[in-house]
C-alpha cells in the first residue's frame, strides 16, 4: 500500500524587481488567515523563502 500524498498545487506569484513584473508559479505553504481578513503564506523562489500575501486571484511578495 502506497501512502497517500496530496497533490501539489502551484499558485501564481507576482514578483516585482525594479521595473519588471513577472508572474511565477510556486507552491504556497503555511497558508494562514489573519484576523483582518488577510491571507498569508510562504513560498520558495530561487532557493530563498519569501512571505507572500493573497492579492485577488494571485499572490504578491510581502
Amino acid at each position: 500500500m502506497s501512502k497517500y500524498k496530496p497533490r501539489v498545487v502551484k499558485h501564481p506569484v507576482k514578483v516585482t524587481r525594479g521595473d519588471s513584473k513577472k508572474i511565477v508559479y510556486r507552491v504556497i505553504r503555511n497558508i494562514q488567515q489573519i484576523k483582518n481578513s488577510q491571507t498569508l503564506g510562504t513560498t520558495r523562489i530561487n532557493k530563498q523563502i519569501y512571505m507572500v500575501k493573497k492579492d485577488g486571484i494571485g499572490w504578491v511578495v510581502v
